[in-house]
């Protein structure tokens, strides 16, 4: 590929804010990826763009804790407004003003790029991602199109944990679904490269087309992973029978990410063993008054300890290499950044059996129980407390895991692809 100055778009439905002039605020793992990334892409492509969302003021005074400053000038990472979330995206007033004006907007910017990168819009009513992927079919231009998550079972799922009626459940299941399906019939016909993240979702779409690879999605980079001699002094406190077990969820506090099960699961395993268990809980979000409720209400307040956001980076690993077990019981599928970073610091995970967890389970390093079973997760603390050894064997796979599949390593094979990728669709349009 031979581009002397050409431009990467990514459009995503990523928030950001701009507070000055350059001065742009962000997810920090999320700016994390986009610097590795630019430095990737830095010899064939001499510009990355982000075209994203951009928050209102009152939505980063909430979110500012958990953002990161970059000045997009030195650092060669350029964020382009999509539209501003002063309103809702699905109120169908600001679909009905906004839904030309945006497809405009995201036809220039995918005109004046030479590779799009975007993804499944999860609106079925205001789909930009989509419309990105239309306008790169119509203008014939390579695109690298990723899904992070097999959304086919997240209605039952949300209808069988009570989150969802009958109603929502069929309307979601037969309207909702079937457009995101056939976004990704569309990419896999169009797009120059397509990223399916989970072996069963690559194989029932893709069919063993060669542009059609699952992937893996990770945060952490080869500094964030704990140390061999840190590791050892952690092993030795785990298989210590006599020291407390802290386990650890680290994330957003919502509702679907199924926290207040893991509380009543530790809750029930304390109850059950005399080692005593700390549950560290480290992030912000919606749910956490309720979460701090429950808490009180199990009595459970010298066991859980609620920790805020930390950035992503040195002060977050320094607090995760002290923890003993990563606990997940979404109520959906789920696919969070959380579960290799957590394996990058020595920790192994129990989980409900969603088929991200059952597919991270073949390391080693993951245990699972039944999806909703709170029973089963508390039991199963319970054994890992009493079985150090066990815990401390997964501690070292997990380690071993993240060392075979840290960001950069993905990236170099994402990059790979790309550019093989796109070499055919040159020639494919101009032969």
């Amino acid at each position: 590929m031979n581009l002397t100055s050409s431009n990467y778009l990514m459009i995503l439905q990523v928030n950001y804010y701009r507070i000055q002039g350059s001065k742009i605020a962000i997810e920090s793992a999320f700016l994390q990826h986009l610097r590795l990334l630019k430095a990737k892409l830095n010899p064939v492509f001499s510009r990355l763009t982000v075209a994203l969302v951009e928050m209102d003021d009152g939505s980063y005074e909430k979110r500012k804790n958990s953002l990161e400053i970059f000045d997009e000038e030195q650092e060669g990472i350029f964020c382009k407004t999509l539209y501003t979330s002063r309103t809702n995206e699905r109120d169908p007033r600001f679909i009905a003003l906004n839904f030309i004006p945006v497809f405009k907007h995201i036809y220039q910017l995918v005109k004046n790029c030479d590779v799009l990168h975007s993804g499944l819009s999860h609106n079925i009513w205001f789909p930009t991602s989509f419309m990105a992927v239309l306008c790169a079919s119509l203008l014939r231009k390579p695109t690298v199109y990723v899904v992070d998550i097999d959304f086919r079972n997240s209605a039952w799922m949300y209808y069988k944990s009570g989150e969802w009626s009958l109603k929502s459940y069929l309307l979601c299941k037969y309207v909702y679904d079937k457009f995101r399906s056939l976004q990704i019939w569309v990419a896999i016909s169009f797009c120059s490269l397509v990223l399916l993240k989970g072996r069963k979702m690559c194989e029932d779409y893709g069919r063993r087309k060669a542009h059609v690879i699952n992937f893996l999605n990770a945060a952490h980079s080869e500094e964030h992973i704990i140390d061999s001699e840190t590791l050892s002094k952690k092993l030795s406190t785990i298989k210590n029978e006599a020291n407390l077990l802290e386990v650890v969820y680290f994330g957003r506090l919502v509702t679907y990410k199924g926290i207040d099960r893991c509380i009543q699961a530790v809750a029930l395993a304390q109850k059950k063993t005399k080692q005593k268990i700390i549950f560290h809980i480290i992030g912000s979000g919606e749910e956490k008054e309720q979460l701090v409720q429950l808490t009180e209400e199990l009595g459970m307040q010298n066991n859980i300890l609620f920790h805020g956001s930390l950035p992503f980076g040195p002060t977050l690993f320094k607090k995760l290499y002290e923890c003993h077990l990563l606990l997940a019981a979404p109520l959906r599928e789920d696919t969070p950044r959380s579960a290799l970073d957590a394996m990058a610091a020595g920790i192994p995970i129990l989980a409900f059996d969603t088929y991200y967890y059952k597919d991270l389970e073949a390391t080693g390093a993951v245990t699972v129980v039944p999806w909703l079973s709170t029973e089963q997760l508390a039991e199963k603390i319970v054994s890992l407390n009493i079985n150090r050894e066990k815990l401390a064997d997964m501690a070292e796979k997990a380690v071993d895991f993240a060392k075979d599949n840290t960001q950069e390593i993905w990236l170099e094979k994402r990059f790979n692809w790309t550019i093989e990728n796109i070499n055919e669709h040159q020639l494919k349009h101009t032969s």
